[in-house]
Protein backbone atom coordinates (compact mmCIF):
# COMPACT_ATOMS: atom_id res chain seq x y z
CA UNK A 1 0.00 0.00 0.00
CA UNK A 2 2.62 2.14 1.14
CA UNK A 3 4.48 1.59 -2.57
CA UNK A 4 1.56 2.24 -4.46
CA UNK A 5 1.20 5.52 -2.55
CA UNK A 6 4.88 6.27 -3.14
CA UNK A 7 3.90 5.69 -6.99
CA UNK A 8 1.26 7.77 -7.37
CA UNK A 9 2.89 10.72 -5.64
CA UNK A 10 5.87 10.39 -7.93
CA UNK A 11 3.72 10.66 -10.56
CA UNK A 12 1.73 13.59 -9.48
CA UNK A 13 5.23 15.26 -8.79
CA UNK A 14 6.60 14.48 -11.85
CA UNK A 15 3.42 15.94 -13.95
CA UNK A 16 3.04 19.06 -11.76
CA UNK A 17 6.69 20.13 -12.59
CA UNK A 18 5.94 19.58 -16.53
CA UNK A 19 2.68 21.44 -16.39
CA UNK A 20 3.86 24.24 -14.79
CA UNK A 21 7.22 24.04 -17.09
CA UNK A 22 5.69 23.67 -20.52
CA UNK A 23 2.07 23.85 -19.79
CA UNK A 24 -0.86 21.45 -20.14
CA UNK A 25 -1.76 21.05 -23.18
CA UNK A 26 1.66 20.43 -24.21
CA UNK A 27 2.07 17.17 -21.62
CA UNK A 28 1.10 13.47 -22.99
CA UNK A 29 0.84 11.01 -20.81
CA UNK A 30 3.55 9.42 -22.20
CA UNK A 31 6.05 12.05 -21.35
CA UNK A 32 4.93 11.93 -17.77
CA UNK A 33 5.26 7.80 -17.91
CA UNK A 34 8.88 8.94 -19.27
CA UNK A 35 9.94 11.57 -16.97
CA UNK A 36 8.95 9.60 -13.84
CA UNK A 37 10.35 6.46 -14.96
CA UNK A 38 7.38 4.19 -14.53
CA UNK A 39 5.25 2.28 -17.01
CA UNK A 40 2.70 4.14 -18.53
CA UNK A 41 0.13 0.82 -17.39
CA UNK A 42 0.99 2.22 -14.11
CA UNK A 43 0.31 6.23 -14.57
CA UNK A 44 -2.88 4.81 -16.32
CA UNK A 45 -3.64 2.39 -13.10
CA UNK A 46 -3.21 5.62 -10.86
CA UNK A 47 -4.98 8.26 -12.96
CA UNK A 48 -7.45 7.42 -15.67
CA UNK A 49 -6.09 10.35 -17.94
CA UNK A 50 -4.26 13.48 -17.90
CA UNK A 51 -7.20 15.57 -16.72
CA UNK A 52 -8.06 13.49 -13.63
CA UNK A 53 -4.35 13.57 -12.88
CA UNK A 54 -4.10 17.61 -13.22
CA UNK A 55 -7.54 17.05 -11.19
CA UNK A 56 -5.47 15.12 -8.06
CA UNK A 57 -2.60 17.88 -8.41
CA UNK A 58 -4.61 20.78 -7.74
CA UNK A 59 -7.36 19.05 -4.91
CA UNK A 60 -3.75 18.53 -3.31
CA UNK A 61 -2.58 21.61 -3.64
CA UNK A 62 -5.88 23.25 -2.61
CA UNK A 63 -5.53 20.57 0.38
CA UNK A 64 -2.50 22.31 1.26
CA UNK A 65 -4.49 25.90 1.51
CA UNK A 66 -7.11 24.27 3.58
CA UNK A 67 -4.68 22.50 6.04
CA UNK A 68 -2.82 26.09 6.63
CA UNK A 69 -5.82 28.07 7.29
CA UNK A 70 -7.51 25.34 9.27
CA UNK A 71 -4.08 25.77 11.70
CA UNK A 72 -5.90 29.53 12.45
CA UNK A 73 -9.54 28.34 12.41
CA UNK A 74 -8.45 25.71 15.29
CA UNK A 75 -6.21 27.91 17.29
CA UNK A 76 -8.24 28.46 20.60
CA UNK A 77 -5.60 30.77 21.67
CA UNK A 78 -6.28 33.29 18.83
CA UNK A 79 -9.67 35.72 19.44
CA UNK A 80 -12.31 36.37 16.35
CA UNK A 81 -10.87 39.22 15.03
CA UNK A 82 -7.44 37.60 15.27
CA UNK A 83 -8.48 34.61 13.26
CA UNK A 84 -9.94 36.86 10.42
CA UNK A 85 -6.46 39.03 10.04
CA UNK A 86 -4.44 36.04 10.28
CA UNK A 87 -6.98 34.09 8.13
CA UNK A 88 -6.18 36.66 5.02
CA UNK A 89 -3.07 36.90 5.08
CA UNK A 90 -2.28 33.12 5.59
CA UNK A 91 -4.92 32.37 2.62
CA UNK A 92 -2.68 34.69 0.19
CA UNK A 93 1.06 33.49 1.79
CA UNK A 94 -0.15 29.56 1.22
CA UNK A 95 -1.90 30.20 -2.55
CA UNK A 96 1.58 32.21 -2.91
CA UNK A 97 2.70 28.53 -2.89
CA UNK A 98 0.85 26.69 -4.99
CA UNK A 99 2.01 26.92 -8.80
CA UNK A 100 -0.33 24.84 -10.39
CA UNK A 101 -3.19 26.46 -9.30
CA UNK A 102 -1.19 29.85 -10.48
CA UNK A 103 -0.66 27.08 -14.02
CA UNK A 104 -4.57 26.58 -14.50
CA UNK A 105 -5.27 30.34 -13.46
CA UNK A 106 -3.18 31.82 -16.22
CA UNK A 107 -4.55 29.11 -18.46
CA UNK A 108 -7.70 29.84 -17.60
CA UNK A 109 -7.62 34.03 -18.13
CA UNK A 110 -4.82 34.61 -20.37
CA UNK A 111 -5.31 31.36 -22.96
CA UNK A 112 -8.10 30.03 -24.49
CA UNK A 113 -7.53 26.94 -22.31
CA UNK A 114 -8.93 23.27 -22.27
CA UNK A 115 -12.57 23.04 -21.75
CA UNK A 116 -12.16 20.28 -19.21
CA UNK A 117 -9.20 21.78 -17.92
CA UNK A 118 -11.66 24.82 -17.02
CA UNK A 119 -14.03 22.93 -16.13
CA UNK A 120 -11.84 20.76 -13.62
CA UNK A 121 -10.14 23.91 -12.41
CA UNK A 122 -13.77 25.52 -11.78
CA UNK A 123 -14.80 22.67 -9.59
CA UNK A 124 -12.09 22.05 -7.35
CA UNK A 125 -11.68 25.95 -6.76
CA UNK A 126 -15.78 26.25 -6.20
CA UNK A 127 -15.22 23.34 -3.42
CA UNK A 128 -12.34 25.60 -1.44
CA UNK A 129 -14.94 28.61 -1.93
CA UNK A 130 -17.48 26.80 0.09
CA UNK A 131 -15.68 25.12 2.53
CA UNK A 132 -14.15 28.50 3.02
CA UNK A 133 -17.64 30.30 3.11
CA UNK A 134 -18.71 27.94 5.97
CA UNK A 135 -15.67 28.36 8.11
CA UNK A 136 -15.45 32.09 7.86
CA UNK A 137 -19.29 32.37 8.71
CA UNK A 138 -18.95 30.68 11.57
CA UNK A 139 -15.84 32.77 12.76
CA UNK A 140 -18.29 35.47 11.98
CA UNK A 141 -21.02 34.68 13.79
CA UNK A 142 -18.73 33.60 16.90
CA UNK A 143 -17.59 36.80 17.11
CA UNK A 144 -20.86 38.66 17.13
CA UNK A 145 -22.06 36.20 19.88
CA UNK A 146 -19.00 37.48 21.50
CA UNK A 147 -19.67 40.86 21.61
CA UNK A 148 -16.55 41.68 19.68
CA UNK A 149 -17.76 42.40 15.97
CA UNK A 150 -20.82 44.58 15.18
CA UNK A 151 -24.59 42.83 15.68
CA UNK A 152 -25.71 44.36 12.30
CA UNK A 153 -23.11 42.63 10.34
CA UNK A 154 -24.38 40.00 7.84
CA UNK A 155 -22.64 37.14 7.91
CA UNK A 156 -23.39 35.97 4.73
CA UNK A 157 -23.00 39.13 2.78
CA UNK A 158 -19.83 40.42 4.91
CA UNK A 159 -18.00 36.48 3.82
CA UNK A 160 -18.92 36.87 0.16
CA UNK A 161 -17.27 40.73 -0.18
CA UNK A 162 -14.47 38.68 1.31
CA UNK A 163 -13.54 35.69 -0.49
CA UNK A 164 -14.60 38.31 -3.51
CA UNK A 165 -11.89 40.64 -2.59
CA UNK A 166 -9.27 38.16 -2.29
CA UNK A 167 -10.29 36.38 -5.00
CA UNK A 168 -9.77 39.16 -7.07
CA UNK A 169 -6.27 39.83 -5.93
CA UNK A 170 -4.89 36.21 -7.27
CA UNK A 171 -4.65 37.31 -10.87
CA UNK A 172 -2.04 40.22 -10.17
CA UNK A 173 -0.62 39.09 -7.08
CA UNK A 174 0.42 35.19 -8.81
CA UNK A 175 0.02 35.92 -12.56
CA UNK A 176 1.45 38.96 -12.79
CA UNK A 177 3.95 38.14 -9.56
CA UNK A 178 3.25 40.96 -7.70
CA UNK A 179 2.76 39.43 -4.13
CA UNK A 180 6.53 40.28 -2.88
CA UNK A 181 5.89 43.72 -4.29
CA UNK A 182 2.67 44.39 -2.17
CA UNK A 183 2.58 41.95 0.63
CA UNK A 184 3.90 44.60 3.19
CA UNK A 185 0.51 46.64 1.56
CA UNK A 186 -1.78 43.44 2.15
CA UNK A 187 -1.43 44.16 6.03
CA UNK A 188 -2.51 47.96 5.60
CA UNK A 189 -5.36 46.47 3.52
CA UNK A 190 -6.18 43.37 6.07
CA UNK A 191 -6.18 46.25 8.93
CA UNK A 192 -8.34 49.29 6.95
CA UNK A 193 -10.45 47.45 4.43
CA UNK A 194 -11.01 43.55 5.68
CA UNK A 195 -11.22 44.39 9.31
CA UNK A 196 -12.81 47.72 9.55
CA UNK A 197 -16.09 47.08 8.83
CA UNK A 198 -16.55 44.02 11.39
CA UNK A 199 -14.93 46.83 14.49
CA UNK A 200 -17.15 47.69 17.25
CA UNK A 201 -17.49 51.14 17.82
Amino acid sequence: MQKTLGVKADIMNVAERLFCRFGFNKISMDRIAKESKHAKGSVYYHFSSKINLMNSILESELEKIRTDLLAIINDSNLSEPEKIKRYALVRMESMNNRYSYHNVLKNRVLESGDKQLMECFSKVHDALVTWEKEQLTAIIVSGKNKGVFRQEIDASKYVNSLIMMLSSLEFPFFIFNLYDKYKNSFDYMIDEIIFKPLETI
